[in-house]
């Protein structure tokens, strides 16, 4: 009787619209319809019910604050509330029907409504409160909840079955209401229940990229349903963190990748999404989850890597301390306090902590890091000790298979023991049970890294466990373990080294067939079909390994296939090419490639300040490939002319390696890059021959059969005329890489030069063969052929490369001078009327004209095309030299002297010039000027070839000069040492060109 009064004081509060409601209400909602207890609960629940569905009393979002403390959304940020009524008093005086507080109780709620209108007019943008994006999640609940209250209620026996009761409802003629043994799905289940669907509905969402849904679940869960939920605070945390990092402006209002909306970057002042000046919405998160959640270990060590990735230290260092008291023996918090403390340099704390880490749970990260720190600081023998300790103590096959490819890689690199690292590779394989692949990869590979096995063997290898797994397949047979086609693409990334790419798309097929859901196998079918010049189908393969698993190098790999290749009217879409950048940075921050990228981008579309704010942003972020964003900052210096400040900038770089040798994130091949940019600019700019060969067997440490760095080390023993030592390091070149046809190239030219001509012609037909299309090699081969007097020869030669290599000027340049001097003058100058139609900037071209005119006797003519050719190319100084010396031969003094002076003030490290202007000087008998032109020289040049110049500033003004002209000059591609293009076009790591080689 009493349930009945309360009920009726409570509906006599209520509309005739409201009345429907709760009507309604009692035929949606099967879970409360149906629950059987004493009045007083019935009571309350049914309050609860009327009021959330009852907007004009109170506001769903209002009533988890009136039964218990949590957190609301303010302005768009979730903070806590400690100033609401107290549940159990509620709970109380409704269920013991004190009337007084029922009458006071209506007036609360009439207050209540008109101040829920007013906070949801200043909350238009919350998820909660949206009424349309509230709906959408509330239909996908309540149809989870209608499927498995229909499983459970009207499938009694088979929900018997399931509990192990052997007592079934049916079995002795009860029904299954009245049973009493019957566990029943309750109200708090149902709420667990819904709390995990709309969580592994996020957490999809956020896989499959659609990050501003997945935010907004998140947010649902923890202010309206769930406010202890660590898991969701932790996910919702970790986004705003992304956003945070990636600096992404309007990111969840942005849902498509083509246009510019959540794409931009955000002002330093910036409020939007809750973000206070100088704030952190992350941070707040944090604050909130671990206020709900103290004893969340989880949430505070991803906090405390979201204050490490701002720069604040101190406040990481106290988050995981605090995880730690929490868990003193937590392998993750240890691993990751540790990594933070090398960074620092705190060597024997992280020592300490991983120790630690490793005595009370061992992982294979704890495991790995204090390995190689045993090794970077010289002891391999204790970390032999710690792997071969710790194989039978990790708790899973993946963990157990790092620490099995760690040991197996010190045995090679530290111990040379290739059988030693083999035997435990097989142990790795656990008999060809492992469904990990790695082990397969590592042990086809044995041998690469110290040398003793070439690429050809490792293809060998590949192929022969790929082959097995497609028979085994194609028989019927037990499937083949390994559950991802890693080894399909390492054989496929070999052949497509090797040139083969037909082959190379052949093999990523048969992966594909194998392994439809791998994602990197479409990535890398993509990359191929965009080398063979199939642009639509890269396109096609880009979009469903996106399909599959977003991720950045396929974001990438699409950024970069829309510049070279534009989908609509060949304009390049920019700014979708920044989205699918920034995308990129969004699924991972710290992947260094997509800095690289960007940056580049930006610096091409002459955004400077921006491409050195995304360069710092990936140094910054710690990122797994620190050395392509080190590189690319470089380059931009570099490309400015600040040699300086690109020296300084590759040297941090191989420091930072240096300073982190134990790390496993770093790519060998980048950090080659930066050894060879920063040697190649030591022995060409600073003629620093010492310096440059030290840096390039620096990189050899890492990257061991690198062909660019083992042709630099080959150069520098050229120059100071060690060259039998070169000839060794050029045969290494070679070996590492037969295609790299600047190792060919070089080492015939440097057999040309000491008389060797049957060496150097076997060298440039290997290289020819290897790289047909490489238009230097075509043009050494020719000058060779014309310096032993087999003119015709030559001449086939250099006809032979201009088909190959149209667009390469230098062939076109060599072969006037060939039938100039052959005296075939009309061939000359047609030759030399095309090669400077194709690049008139190039002053060689122009020399060669004039010295065409010179022989014809148009003395007239031969002034007039030396300044024109300064005119375009104002940075040659053979230019000045050349019109210095015509302007002598008429008897103008002082115009040659001037032109000298100018020549040597562009460049004033150019022998020759000095050597010009000390001849015109001695002509006119001007003792003064010879003696301070030798004083001059004295200062800028040195006797010994090892030791660098003194004036290494006027060396920097000379290579900014020369660098910026190149920069702007090139028409066919970037200088090689940056990794772009050759004079053909030809795509590779490390193409020759004038700036370094020629």
């Amino acid at each position: 009787m009493s349930t009945l009064i309360h009920q009726g004081r409570l509906l006599s509060i209520l509309s005739e619209d409201q009345l429907m409601a709760r009507h309604e209400l009692k035929s949606k909602n099967s879970n409360f319809s149906r629950r059987r207890c004493s009045s007083g609960p019935h009571v309350a629940c049914s309050v609860l019910i009327l009021l959330s569905l009852c907007p004009s009393i109170l506001s769903f979002s209002q009533i988890p604050s009136i039964i218990s403390t949590r957190p609301v959304s303010v302005n768009g940020q979730i903070r806590v509330d400690n100033s609401q009524k107290n549940p159990k008093r509620f709970y109380e005086k409704i269920i013991h029907g004190d009337d007084d507080f029922v009458s006071s109780y209506e007036f609360s709620l009439s207050s209540t409504s008109s101040s829920s209108e007013t906070h949801q007019a200043t909350e238009p943008d919350s998820p909660v409160r949206n009424a349309s994006k509230q709906s959408k999640i509330e239909k996908q609940t309540q149809q989870l909840e209608r499927t498995k209250y229909k499983t459970q209620h009207h499938n009694p026996r088979k929900k018997h079955v399931r509990n192990n009761n052997n007592n079934h409802p049916r079995s002795n003629g009860a029904t299954h209401r009245n049973n009493s043994n019957t566990k029943r799905c309750s109200i708090r289940q149902n709420h667990k229940r819904k709390v995990r669907h709309l969580y592994s509905k996020a957490r999809e969402m956020e896989r499959r990229g659609l990050w501003k849904e997945s935010c907004e679940i998140l947010e649902y869960i923890v202010l309206d349903l769930e406010p202890t939920d660590a898991h969701s605070y932790l996910a919702l945390a970790r986004l705003e963190s992304r956003r945070e990092r990636g600096q992404f402006r309007r990111w969840r209002q942005g849902g498509d990748s083509g246009s510019n909306e959540g794409g931009e970057i955000p002002d330093e002042e910036s409020n939007e999404d809750g973000k206070d000046k100088g704030g952190s919405r992350a941070r707040e998160i944090f604050e909130t989850g671990t206020y709900h959640c103290p004893e969340s270990v989880h949430l505070w060590h991803a906090w405390a890597m979201h204050e490490q990735s701002l720069g604040n230290l101190e406040k990481a260092r106290e988050l995981l301390e605090k995880a730690l008291a929490l868990d003193p023996g937590n392998g993750y918090v240890c691993h990751a306090y540790g990594m933070m403390e090398i960074q620092n340099g705190n060597f024997e704390h992280a020592k300490e902590l991983w120790n630690k880490g490793v005595t009370n749970r061992p992982s294979a990260a704890l495991v790995c890091s204090l390995g190689q720190l045993y090794v970077s600081t010289g002891d391999p023998q204790s970390a032999r000790e710690l792997y071969s300790a710790n194989f039978s103590l990790l708790p899973s096959e993946r963990e157990r298979i790092e620490v099995y490819l760690a040991a197996a890689s010190l045995e090679e690199t530290e111990f040379n023991d290739v059988a030693k690292a083999s035997e435990l590779l097989k142990l790795a394989l656990n008999d060809g049970r492992t469904q990990d692949s790695r082990p397969y990869v590592a042990l086809a590979r044995l041998g690469s890294e110290s040398g003793s096995v070439d690429d050809n063997i490792v293809r060998k290898r590949l192929k022969e466990i790929c082959t097995k797994q497609m028979e085994r397949v194609l028989k019927g047979d037990a499937a083949f373990p390994v559950k991802d086609g890693r080894l399909f693409n390492a054989w496929a990334k070999l052949e497509s080294k090797s040139g083969r790419l037909k082959k190379a798309k052949d093999v990523l097929k048969q992966g594909m067939q194998l392994y439809p859901e791998d994602h990197t196998l479409l990535q890398a079918a993509g990359n191929i079909e965009e080398r063979l010049g199939n642009v639509t189908a890269a396109r096609d393969l880009y979009g469903a390994s996106l399909m599959v698993e977003p991720s950045a190098p396929t974001l990438i790999a699409y950024a970069m296939l829309e510049l070279r290749s534009p989908s609509e009217n060949n304009t390049t879409n920019i700014t979708m090419v920044r989205r699918l950048f920034q995308e990129a940075l969004l699924i991972d921050p710290k992947h260094g490639p997509a800095y690289n990228a960007y940056g580049n981008l930006e610096r091409r579309q002459g955004n400077v300040e921006r491409a050195k704010q995304l360069y710092q942003e990936g140094i910054n972020a710690n990122c797994t490939d620190a050395s392509s964003v080190y590189h690319g900052l470089g380059k931009l210096y570099l490309s400015l002319g600040e040699i300086e400040q690109a020296i300084d900038v590759l040297q941090k770089g191989l420091d930072f390696f240096e300073a982190n040798e134990f790390t496993h994130v770093q790519r060998n091949e980048n950090v080659a890059f930066l050894a060879h940019t920063l040697g190649m600019i030591e022995l060409n700019i600073n003629n620093n021959v010492k310096r440059a060969k030290s840096i390039l067997e620096q990189g050899l440490k890492r990257c061991r059969n690198s062909s660019p760095l083992l042709l630099g080390v080959a150069m520098c023993e050229s120059r100071v005329g060690n060259e039998q030592r070169a000839r060794q390091m050029f045969e290494k070149s070679i070996i590492a890489d037969p295609d790299h046809a600047q190792a060919w190239q070089a080492f015939g030219v440097m057999e040309m030069k000491a008389g060797n001509y049957r060496s150097a012609k076997t060298l440039f037909e290997c290289g020819l063969k290897n790289s047909p299309r490489h238009g230097a090699l075509w043009q050494a081969y020719g000058t060779l052929e014309s310096r032993k007097g087999n003119v015709a020869n030559a001449r086939l030669l250099f006809a032979a490369g201009i088909q190959k290599c149209p667009k390469h000027v230098p062939l076109y340049q060599a072969w006037a001078c060939l039938e100039l001097r052959d005296g075939d003058v009309l061939t000359a100058k047609r030759l030399i009327g095309e090669a400077l139609t194709m690049d008139k900037r190039n002053g060689s071209g122009w020399l060669v004209a004039a010295k065409i005119e010179e022989k014809s006797d148009n003395h007239g003519l031969v002034g007039l095309i030396l300044r024109r050719g300064i005119e375009c190319s104002p940075n040659d100084v053979e230019l000045y030299r050349a019109l210095a010396e015509h302007e002598i031969s008429r008897g103008k003094i002082d115009n040659a002297r001037e032109l000298l002076e100018r020549g040597l003030e562009i460049d004033p490290l150019n022998a020759p010039l000095y050597h010009s202007l000390a001849e015109l000087e001695a002509r006119v008998f001007n003792i003064e000027g010879l003696a301070k032109l030798n004083k001059r020289a004295a200062e800028l040049f040195q006797a010994d070839a090892m030791t660098p110049s003194l004036s290494s500033s006027k060396n920097m003004q000379v290579w900014s000069k020369k660098n910026q002209t190149w920069e702007i000059n090139q028409n066919t591609g970037h200088c090689c040492c940056f990794g772009g293009k050759d004079r053909c076009g030809k795509r590779c790591g490390f193409e020759y060109c004038r700036c370094f080689f020629g």
